[in-house]
């Protein structure tokens, strides 16, 4: 996400200074793709009809409601397959949006499943019906928190399985929610990143889990939520129908044959007019994130550098390379954009990753993450609205404009695009509420929409037409939308997105269109 994490680079250089020739001229207009936001219980861009997909990894229960420290019985899937004495499984869907802007939809919802057992449901959800297999729970988010789903009996010879719980009005074979598909089809390019768990729980003690092609999520799965992740068969189902290509995020740890076999599968199943933007892990570089600790801690092992920061830049290089090369193998290359991520705020990071091995040569794009906002939330405390949002038009913008011009001088020297993986703004508060609410209403505000179309010109005007893939599409201030189904008219930096890609000379049509 916003890679500001300075105090991870160490001893590398922390500048490189700006060339003195001219911005690049205008070549072409910027495309703009969207990240889309990991799959979670409490998220708001809704995006599969069947919402236990979305639901919380099973919690083990006494009877009496309190925590039961005895594991669950899973199968491979993910569904339990039998109790023990007193012990319930629960799962948890829409949780605490009930109070939340475009909180989950209201209505009768059918609860289909195989097996034979009993659940129960609370929170916002009340059972109305009740056959073999087919449940209706009737759902009103005023009641509050969400949908409780508990299992309290199973049949271990024929347990409880394959739960689907849907709208009684949604299609019944769809996966994905219309809306949803309407709010993302515009987009150029949709980065999976968050979709594929890449970062597994942000910290550096919960990374990806995904090394052998074995761990990977598939669609029989119970859930596609939290750091599992979603199979590669759903997201190719999503670009196939909005026609926009594919941005896939290879996890740090996967071996050569969770490469090539993804890349196999993927051939398999996108249509062929669809390229795929292909990346080494994500932020390789921060220190926030388990895959940077990997890194270094590989680099050392092969002797790419004495310094720990270094030897991660240039492991990262040297994988990525070798990424390549399994798909240059499987994948049409005329389909295929090659990807190496940076840091935008250090174009010395990108030199170093460049000037590694051959990877330069392998390299179709290097890619970064412009985002703009107060890198120490403290400055911002005090300042009006109206000041916020000037700093923003003003300082803020200029400070990524500089950062990003650091980048097409490094790129000149091996004639190479610079495109954006993430970018706009990052208002964060630090957990001040007083700015968060401020920034709250900074995001909410019409002038954030000239905000967004000030800074898609300039990184436009930067990159010479560079592919800008925002973040994300529907995630709190980060989110170009609060919720999927919030209007237009109310969500300032979506409709700048949107304008943006309407005054496209050259514009995408999704299928059907």
């Amino acid at each position: 996400m916003y890679d500001c994490t300075v105090r991870c680079l160490g001893r590398l250089v922390l500048s490189v200074a700006l060339c003195a020739t001219a911005t690049p001229a205008f070549a072409q207009y910027s495309p703009v793709g969207t990240n889309l936001q990991r799959v979670d219980d409490w998220t708001t861009d809704f995006a599969f009809l069947d919402v236990f997909k979305t639901s919380r990894a099973w919690v083990s229960l006494q009877r009496a409601g309190t925590p039961d420290p005895r594991p669950l019985d899973l199968d491979a899937h993910g569904w339990v397959r039998s109790l023990q004495s007193g012990q319930f499984a629960t799962t948890f869907l829409f949780w605490d949006l009930s109070g939340a802007p475009g909180q989950y939809p209201a209505g009768r919802y059918v609860v289909t499943y195989e097996g034979e057992g009993t659940l129960a449901y609370s929170g916002s959800a009340v059972r109305v019906d009740a056959t073999t297999g087919r449940e209706v729970i009737d759902v009103d988010p005023n009641r509050g928190g969400g949908i409780r789903i508990d299992i309290t009996a199973t049949n271990p010879a024929n347990y409880v399985r394959n739960i689907s719980v849907r709208l009684s009005t949604s299609s019944t074979t769809d996966v994905f929610n219309p809306t949803f598909v309407e709010r993302v089809a515009p987009y150029h390019v949709l980065r999976f990143k968050d979709w594929q768990a890449t970062d597994g729980d942000w910290t550096v003690n919960g990374p990806s889990q995904q090394r052998r092609w074995s761990d990977r999520p598939v669609v029989d799965d119970a859930r596609w939520s939290g750091t599992h992740g979603v199979p590669l068969e759903i997201m190719a189902a999503l670009a196939n129908r909005t026609g926009a290509d594919a941005w896939f995020s290879m996890p740090h740890q996967a071996d050569d044959d969770y490469v090539r076999q993804f890349a196999q599968l993927a051939l398999q199943l996108l249509s062929p007019t669809i390229k795929v933007y292909l990346e080494y892990s994500n932020e390789v570089w921060n220190g926030n994130y388990a895959q940077a600790r990997y890194a270094q801690t590989q680099g050392l092992a092969l002797g790419l550098s004495q310094n720990a920061n270094e030897a991660g830049i240039r492991f990262h290089s040297r994988r990525s390379r070798e990424i390549f090369g399994i798909w240059e193998d499987v994948f049409p290359r005329e389909r295929l954009v090659r990807v190496l991520g940076s840091f935008h705020l250090n174009a010395a990071v990108t030199q170093t990753a460049l000037a590694y091995g051959d990877t330069a040569a392998h390299t179709d794009a290097v890619a970064v993450a412009p985002y703009f906002g107060f890198r120490d939330a403290a400055s911002a405390r005090g300042l009006s609205l109206d000041a916020i949002m000037q700093r923003l038009d003003t300082t803020l913008l200029a400070e990524a404009q500089t950062a990003t011009l650091a980048q097409v001088n490094v790129l000149r020297n091996y004639r190479l695009p610079l495109i954006a993986y993430e970018g706009g703004q990052a208002l964060t508060a630090q957990g001040d509420a007083t700015l968060t609410d401020l920034f709250l209403q900074a995001n909410r505000d019409p002038r954030m929409g000239n905000v967004y179309t000030r800074f898609l010109q300039d990184w436009n005007s930067a990159t010479a037409g560079g592919l800008l893939v925002h973040f994300n599409d529907c995630w709190g201030v980060f989110g170009s939308l609060e919720y999927v189904s919030q209007p237009r008219s109310q969500a300032p930096k979506y409709d700048a997105l949107m304008r943006w890609i309407e005054q496209d000379p050259n514009p995408r049509v999704p299928p059907g269109r």
